[in-house]
């Protein structure tokens, strides 16, 4: 029953999604302003929180590092084995092998398994991921997309361009330089905590209505998607395994343990498709990451048993 009561809400939220879209009760314009509210108030706010008041110790240091490292060889292995694929979409197969929906599934996700109070954890795993994705990942997709070649300044206006990113920054900043500690021990920060729960307390069912909004299968993409996604699962599994032996020879905390289990099998980056213009790479990555979040959730029902 305990695992009904965290499972359902989040399937409920996502068929709510589904119905959203096939009764068009939500336009695609509409769907569209609600993912730009999330990801320019509530989910930076979410993210500048958690960042901002991690512990900074060990562990934090040692997991960004893990995780920075997974997100450049998961890519590089990517590039490696893209030949899994053909044309058109063998230059896009290796940007699903690395990058994780963060902000808009493991979030949500995680805060419903451990709660409000651990969500540092979560954070602190998504912290290099995001700037890995946001510093250079989409503007590889894009470039790749356009046909350019590498380019360091557009790839930092794509980065800072991103309130995410911002957010991530102020929170590394303040959390590392201890200024958050003190500002949150001053009288302000009752003030500065009942805004952010306010704002941010419908985030997890937003998001959630977003990503069943946007699950959808393109029949002539299936056959190439399935064999993407069962690449990416076999990868993730095999990084996710040596992760867990660092971790536990480290002595991770078990919140941070079940939140680096939850991160690897999160589906990629949901707005990954909103960075090409081909058509076909389109399809490509919307339905692999609608496939991958079939996966995603078979894994937080397991987790939701066993915590």
């Amino acid at each position: 029953m305990d695992t009904a009561k965290i499972v359902a809400p989040v399937l409920i939220m996502l068929i709510i999604g589904v119905l959203c879209r096939k009764t068009k009760m939500i336009s695609v314009d509409g769907i569209g302003g609600i993912k730009k509210f999330i990801t320019t108030f509530p989910l930076p706010l979410t993210i500048f929180h958690a960042v901002a008041t991690a512990t900074y110790n060990r562990e934090v240091v040692l997991v960004f590092g893990i995780m920075l490292t997974v997100v450049t060889l998961a890519l590089l292995i990517g590039f490696l084995c893209k030949g899994i694929v053909k044309e058109p979409y063998k230059g896009y197969f290796p940007y699903l092998m690395t990058i994780y929906e963060g902000g808009m599934m493991a979030f949500p996700l995680y805060q419903s398994l451990m709660g409000v109070e651990n969500m540092s954890n979560i954070a602190i795993i998504d912290v290099p991921c995001g700037i890995f994705a946001f510093g250079i990942y989409f503007g590889l997709v894009k470039m790749t997309d356009q046909g350019t070649k590498f380019n360091a300044k557009e790839l930092a206006k794509n980065a800072f361009s991103s309130p995410c990113f911002v957010a991530l920054l102020l929170g590394l900043f303040m959390g590392g330089s201890g200024l958050m500690g003190k500002f949150l021990a001053t009288g302000a920060s009752s003030l500065y905590l009942s805004i952010k729960d306010f704002v941010t307390a419908p985030l997890s069912a937003m998001i959630l209505l977003c990503v069943g909004y946007e699950f959808m299968l393109e029949k002539d993409t299936i056959g190439v998607c399935i064999k993407t996604v069962f690449a990416r699962l076999i990868l993730q599994i095999v990084l996710l395994l040596g992760v867990l032996a660092i971790g536990k020879n480290s002595g991770f905390s078990e919140p941070m343990m079940i939140g680096l289990i939850l991160y690897f099998f999160t589906l990629p980056s949901l707005c990954l498709s909103s960075f090409v213009k081909n058509e076909a790479a389109s399809k490509y990555m919307s339905t692999t990451s609608s496939l991958y979040l079939i996966i995603t959730l078979i894994a937080y029902a397991i987790l939701a048993g066993v915590v």
